[in-house]
């Protein structure tokens, strides 16, 4: 009569081994996603880098273009009447329309550093969106990962689960 005692134990061994393989590869996968939060959150220090200095450019390339821009208000205020126009027989008014070209000249020629500043800045917005998106991603990974190691955890008999787990996890004092 075969020992039934013996059965129990070797199916219980067999389950065993198997939880203590899902434990490792949960554990490996865990350690992935450790890593890819750490990989992300290096990328985001060096986006938030990126974002202040393409503030700063979008900063002076809008003080420029608002400069141009008032300079052109200034001028077309100080448009010369009649009289004036009159008096230098025409003169003023050609050299105000003269200026007012190269005034109009320098508003679009600050317009293209402006829109450049933007599309960067907008740009590394977007990256750094896409970036902490996959580190939330990441964490959410993490934490599902760690509920499951626990489960598998509390699977295996004895405190040997226990003690291999407890022992991957770094200590936060």
């Amino acid at each position: 009569m075969p020992d039934v005692g013996a059965e129990d134990e070797k199916h219980a061994g067999r389950g065993a081994d198997a939880a203590r393989a899902r434990l490792a590869l949960l554990q490996d996968r865990a350690a992935a996603a450790y890593a890819a939060i750490t990989a992300a959150d290096a990328v985001l220090r060096v986006l938030a880098e990126h974002r202040v200095a393409a503030e700063g450019v979008l900063r002076h390339a809008a003080t420029g273009h608002h400069a141009a821009s008032r300079a052109v208000t200034a001028h077309q205020r100080a448009k010369p009447g009649p009289l004036a126009q009159l008096g230098t027989w025409f003169g003023a008014g050609r050299e105000w329309r003269k200026r007012q070209a190269e005034l109009a000249a320098a508003v679009a020629g600050a317009e293209l550093p402006l829109a450049g500043a933007r599309r960067t800045l907008s740009q590394v917005k977007d990256e750094f969106t896409v970036q902490l998106n996959a580190r939330a991603e990441a964490v959410a990974e993490l934490r599902r990962l760690t509920a499951e190691c626990a489960a598998v955890i509390e699977e295996l008999p004895g405190d040997r689960g226990r003690q291999d787990w407890y022992q991957a996890v770094p200590d936060d004092s």
